[in-house]
């Protein structure tokens, strides 16, 4: 429907005394105006909208059902939406050629699948004659799939790939990426992870999070970076071309407990440091220390690609010792100012306070065969007593002495003690009360470079990589661990914190059924009421009753996450009540806390404190 505002452009008032005239096209008497016409024959003379479209074609795509733009890009916008008004507004031809007054939306049928905008438009037809007309605009709304959708049905998604590779023998580094991974959420954005024989391969849709996951791998692990692209399709007229990239992250091939032999210049530019040291760390940088004086440094990726060098020996190379005698010596020599400052000779590392000793060791599996011992110094002073088991390098049975000229030979220890063992705890089957999570991954199938992917050691080396966490509390303090409902229900939380509030003389939080006491941190779950004791304990008395290991490292439960469980009824208001750190229960239901607390800490939680109460006159909102 199109209409003109009637309109005086030189201002004349048409009243009984205004002069009047003759129009110049019908001789109708009007008030004079700019061109002697009248509304009518402004109207048939001129159509300031004969040059707009009054139907367009809009395309959008029905599997993301976003809406193409004008220059071909597509967009999300919700419908009748101030952002879908300006996306049509762009598309009707002539419409910059007139003053846009307003637009709305009429309503159409949703199957239709039209949408007409009502649109009014100003133009100046003659000296100082503004003519304004009202007219609909329809769009027809037509499919066609988006270039992201086209991708996605062909299995063609990705943009960008980020292949994380490490040239060791093993898969515990990824493990433990893996877990960083996770917690920092840095795989948000991928389409696709592919586990490859040495590393991952992360598949994304756009180069910038490609850049994001690998500026997140920089700031966690020593990697090299280097990064490629390749021309799939090109434009003959713009010059615009599609590219695939590639971004190939090398993780250094240097793990945890490697014993290293460093570069001469590698090992003055560390302070002087000794040649042979071990990897005590490994993060963004490379943490060494020199067993046999506590002194410790940090090598940066950048300075090993200078020089490279390998593992002299691994882990697999590990032997297991017994401990015969240990005795405590003062700090001397090349130590650095901290572990000098105190006259013990004591330096934290890893978390836990190291101390030199001199420790006389034999091989295990020679012990009682031979009467051979090696006598050595090492770090694990405060770690060790006489009858433990600890893991350490044969370097005297090594290569290493023949790859060394003869001076630095000589100088090499017999035997090196890496960190203590608890195989013998671990030789009986124990569950676990805890879990991990782990990234949806598909395995390569078939053949990769002539060899077939080899997956049989797997198992063992997932095992390694939890035992390493349960030796080591930095190591969990970094990542996320969850408690394993199969294993530890929730009434042994509960029962574990009502005992540890009896004990504290505080009343329970809420009344639960028995359940036999746990030892600490939690006897073992073989059990569905909780009864067995820990299956791994060997070391008996001469009653034949287990004599729990002090030493023997355990997650305890403050370290455990879980999501928030109600049992109540969404309608009664006591199931909405919680208090921080003691379990929710209607009735003897216990359910799950949302963070799993020590005994000590639940009790404290479910003590009885004062409410507090505002003055009156005062009004609080609570928004959740």
């Amino acid at each position: 429907e199109l209409h003109c505002s009637r309109m005086d452009v030189d201002g004349g008032v048409d009243g009984p005394g205004a002069e009047r005239v003759l129009c110049c096209e019908c001789a109708v008497p009007i008030a004079p105006n700019a061109v002697n016409m009248c509304a009518v024959c402004l109207q048939t003379n001129y159509d300031i909208g004969a040059g707009i479209s009054k139907q367009v074609q809009q395309n959008t795509c029905r599997g993301c059902e976003r809406f193409e733009r004008r220059d071909g890009t597509w967009a999300a916008v919700e419908p009748e939406s101030k952002e879908l008004l300006a996306l049509l507004l762009r598309k009707p031809r002539g419409l910059t050629a007139v003053r846009l007054i307003d637009a709305s939306y009429i309503w159409t049928e949703p199957h239709s699948r039209r949408i007409k905008l009502k649109l009014t438009v100003q133009k100046e037809v003659a000296a100082a004659a503004v003519l304004q007309q009202s007219f609909v605009v329809e769009y027809v709304l037509s499919n066609k799939q988006c270039n992201t959708c086209q991708r996605r049905e062909a299995k063609d998604t990705w943009v960008a790939v980020v292949q994380m590779r490490q040239k060791v023998p093993h898969k515990r580094t990824f493990f433990w990426l893996e877990q960083l991974i996770l917690k920092h959420r840095a795989h948000v954005d991928t389409v696709n992870i592919v586990q490859q024989r040495d590393g991952l391969d992360f598949f994304f849709e756009a180069r910038a999070h490609a850049e994001k996951l690998v500026s997140f791998l920089e700031s966690v692990a020593p990697v090299r970076t280097k990064n490629s692209k390749q021309l799939l399709a090109q434009d003959t007229h713009t010059g615009k071309g599609r590219y695939k990239f590639t971004f190939s992250s090398e993780v250094l091939p240097i793990c945890r407990d490697d014993l290293l032999w460093l570069p001469l210049a590698t090992a003055r530019t560390l302070g002087n440091l000794s040649q042979l040291v071990l990897c005590s760390k490994m993060s963004n940088v490379i943490h060494v220390l020199d067993p046999r004086s506590l002194q410790t440094a940090e090598l940066q990726p950048l300075n090993y690609w200078k020089a490279p060098f390998k593992a002299s020996m691994s882990k697999p190379q590990l032997v297991e010792f017994v401990v015969l005698d240990v005795e405590f010596e003062e700090a001397t020599g090349r130590q650095n100012a901290q572990s000098r400052a105190r006259p013990s000779g004591a330096k934290f590392v890893r978390g836990e306070q190291l101390r030199l000793a001199e420790v006389t060791v034999a091989r295990r599996e020679d012990f009682g065969a031979n009467d051979r011992t090696f006598c050595t110094v090492s770090h694990l002073g405060n770690v060790l007593k006489v009858g433990d088991y600890v893991w350490g390098y044969n370097v005297a049975s090594s290569s290493l002495a023949g790859d060394l000229n003869q001076e630095d030979a000589d100088r090499l220890p017999e035997v090196l003690l890496v960190k203590k063992s608890y195989s013998e705890r671990r030789r009986k089957p124990r569950r676990r009360h805890w879990k991990l999570q782990q990234l949806a991954k598909e395995n390569e199938p078939g053949v990769q470079r002539g060899r077939k992917m080899d997956y049989t050691d797997y198992d063992a080396e997932y095992e390694e990589f939890l035992q390493e966490l349960e030796e080591d509390p930095s190591m969990r303090a970094q990542i996320n661990l969850y408690r394993d409902p199969e294993v530890l229900p929730p009434a042994r939380i509960a029962a574990a914190a009502n005992a540890a509030a009896v004990s504290a003389q505080v009343t329970p939080v809420a009344p639960v059924q028995t359940v036999p006491a746990l030892s600490a941190p939690f006897a073992s779950a073989d059990s569905d009421d909780g009864s067995d004791v820990d299956a791994d304990a060997d070391a008996n008395d001469d009653d034949g009753r287990d004599e729990p290991d002090d030493d023997f490292p355990e997650v305890g439960l403050e370290e455990l996450i879980d999501d928030l469980t109600l049992g109540a009824d969404e309608g009664d208001e006591e199931g909405l009540c919680w208090t921080p750190g003691a379990p929710v229960a209607k009735g003897d239901d216990p359910v799950a806390v949302p963070r799993l607390m020590s005994p000590e800490e639940a009790a404290v939680a479910a003590a009885q404190v004062p409410q507090f109460t505002l003055p009156e006159g005062n009004d609080v909102k609570f928004y959740f």
